[in-house]
């Protein structure tokens, strides 16, 4: 089972991992963190800053909130990957992922962040609710 965690650093998206985790711990499954973060600076492309294995983060401040989620998952031994990408649409870049890339299902906390660079309060989850075309987990 392949799933995708929406993640800003919030509470409820940390959640979100844990239950991910949980899921795919039992399932044999794979874990993807998927923070998108929003650069309204025009012409500001951020490059991959760590390329591993487990990391494809291309913002600093993705990989910083990311830093907890990928010790967790170590620790459960989960098999996992990190990844970041830039999109002023957070919820169509999720789900766009999820579809092209096949994912079993999105998880994602109830709310976020807000603020310009995370995500409206509920705003995502609900359109993702909405739209999404494979199952959705909201924690």
């Amino acid at each position: 089972m392949k799933i995708l965690v929406a993640y800003d650093g919030s509470d409820e998206s940390y959640r979100a991992v844990e239950e991910a985790a949980s899921l795919a711990k039992h399932l044999s499954g794979h874990v993807t963190v998927l923070n998108v973060y929003w650069d309204q600076a025009e012409g500001r492309y951020a490059s991959t800053i760590q390329d591993t294995e487990n990391i494809s983060v291309r913002d600093e401040g993705s990989l910083r909130i990311m830093d907890s989620v990928g010790s967790m998952l170590e620790d459960k031994k989960i098999n996992y990957n990190l990844r970041s990408e830039r999109s002023t649409n957070v919820p169509k870049t999720i789900m766009k992922i999820a579809e092209d890339e096949n994912y079993d299902c999105i998880a994602l906390g109830s709310r976020g962040l807000g603020g310009a660079k995370a995500w409206v309060l509920g705003s995502v989850s609900s359109r993702i609710i909405a739209e999404s075309s494979c199952p959705v987990i909201v924690v």
